[in-house]
């Protein structure tokens, strides 16, 4: 074999073996980003440890209302929310801002670190969901 096509060979084994490496870190399987992220968006009214502010801002653990809306969560979070709702049986109207700057693997994120952290949403999410779920919003 010839020394360029050797080296040729070898430059793609390389690509395509950081390529794998890459992807296999994408969108929900990113470590730690999740919790990061949630961090930078949401603890600051959420809380770090996802109880909410007492009577004003809702609970996101074990959060019977992340559960019934897990279909439109990615649109809540980019979105935000106006009104009122009902949280674990207590009502809250505190205005929710979205984030329209959150990536479709933002949001996957967040949410698995919902799931994860605080167990609403019971199951995880893909990026297909969100993705479905962006399109749907309003």
């Amino acid at each position: 074999m010839g020394t360029k096509r050797l080296s040729f060979l070898l430059r793609s084994l390389l690509l395509v073996a950081g390529l794998g490496l890459t992807l296999s870190g994408c969108f929900t399987e990113r470590g730690d980003e999740g919790e990061l992220l949630y961090g930078r968006h949401c603890a600051s009214c959420h809380l770090e440890n996802g109880e909410g502010l007492r009577g004003i801002i809702p609970p996101l653990v074990n959060s019977d209302y992340v559960e019934k809306n897990r279909d439109i969560l990615a649109c809540l979070l980019r979105k935000g929310i106006q009104g009122t709702i009902v949280v674990n049986g207590r009502e809250y109207n505190q205005p929710m801002p979205g984030n329209e700057q959150l990536t479709e693997a933002d949001l996957t994120n967040i949410i698995n670190y919902l799931h994860t952290e605080f167990g609403s949403p019971r199951q995880r999410v893909s990026l297909g969901e969100v993705r479905a779920q962006i399109r749907k919003c309003p």
